[in-house]
């Protein structure tokens, strides 16, 4: 093939798509969107995405998506992880284009200008582009790779968290409740994790706390 010809030949454009995520025992697992301001598709919602520019990692596009689209900044993403990448001619009516997803784990009292934030399992069906498939795909992630992933657990459960909390997110990723004394004994056999010491309260005084975790590092 010529120089010419090469230069002629299609190409598809590189998008990054990135899948905000956080949780907390009170809103449990989020995702977040943004409502496109253009064509295609203006006025939906979808997940935060840029076309990668020439010069750019994908690592900062993802940034940049979040950054631009939904108002999150850097500092506010615990985790950044790819999902996998996303083909398919039909994929984008503008023209065809493989999209790197990826998953971002955001602290959660941090929400974003233009973040609009749903449960996993309530997000706004039929998005656009393929973006349910994308979604479904950082979800399946984060459950198969739950506690064997220590950062990705560790940025979705955060510094100290309680058994319940555990519970919590195992029983939304797995649609049913773990069984308790299996829970306990993982958590407390799980080299990566060590009790943590919780000040006595008027609440708990007189009864046993809670079991509260941290990290062993």
């Amino acid at each position: 093939m010529t120089d010419a010809a090469s230069a002629a030949r299609d190409q598809p454009l590189i998008a990054i798509d990135v899948v905000p995520m956080s949780f907390t025992s009170t809103d449990g697992l989020r995702v977040a969107t943004a409502r496109r301001p253009y064509a295609p598709f203006a006025g939906r919602e979808a997940l935060p995405g840029v076309l990668l520019d020439a010069a750019e990692r994908l690592v900062d596009g993802a940034g940049r998506a979040l950054r631009t689209k939904t108002g999150i900044e850097a500092a506010a993403v615990r985790h950044l992880a790819q999902v996998g990448a996303f083909d398919g001619p039909s994929r984008d009516p503008r023209d065809a284009a493989i999209s790197i997803a990826f998953l971002a784990v955001v602290a959660p009292a941090v929400d974003g200008p233009l973040a609009l934030w749903r449960p996993v399992d309530g997000a706004e069906p039929g998005l656009p582009f393929d973006h349910d498939t994308i979604v479904a795909a950082a979800v399946d992630q984060v459950r198969t790779r739950l506690w064997r992933d220590v950062p990705l657990t560790r940025a979705l459960l955060g510094e100290v968290f309680p058994t319940s909390a555990a519970a919590q997110l195992h029983a939304t990723l797995h649609g049913s409740a773990p069984d308790a004394g299996n829970l306990n004994r993982s958590l407390r056999t799980n080299p990566a994790l060590v009790r943590a010491t919780v000040p006595a309260t008027a609440s708990t005084r007189g009864g046993r706390p809670p079991a509260t975790w941290t990290w062993a590092d």
